[in-house]
């Protein structure tokens, strides 16, 4: 599958990266790909991205600001981003501290870009 290709890829050039994830709309993991997390621990902090970003995205809608672009959550231990993709999917990026945010951000939109270029429109078919 395509997107196991983009999930090991962001890990791999995402520095600090312990894992990344393809979520659907219910916040259920798709696929995800980790170094150091349990494949366990990885869906149910997915689920809670989920569940943030979905709940974010409410909270914009419903003062008219527009739709969130990334969230990202600082734990002492860790670091959380995810990023909403067509028809209420996402991806997120799992890191430790110290890393570089503005990268992380980067890295993880440009592989929101191809997972939507590449991956949702054949998931319609």
């Amino acid at each position: 599958m395509p997107f196991q290709y983009i999930l090991a890829n962001l890990i791999a050039k995402a520095e600090h990266a312990v894992g990344s994830l393809f979520l659907d709309p219910t916040g259920e993991t798709i696929d995800l790909a980790c170094s150091e997390l349990s494949p366990f621990q990885m869906k149910v902090l997915g689920a809670y991205l989920g569940i943030h970003l979905r709940q974010m995205e409410r909270v914009l809608d419903a003062e008219g600001l527009g739709a969130p672009r990334c969230l990202t959550l600082h734990h002492q231990r860790l670091i959380l981003h995810v990023v909403p993709l067509a028809d209420g999917y996402a991806l997120a990026l799992v890191q430790r501290p110290p890393a570089n945010l503005g990268r992380a951000q980067r890295l993880l939109e440009n592989a929101a870009d191809v997972m939507e270029r590449e991956v949702l429109p054949r998931r319609a078919l």
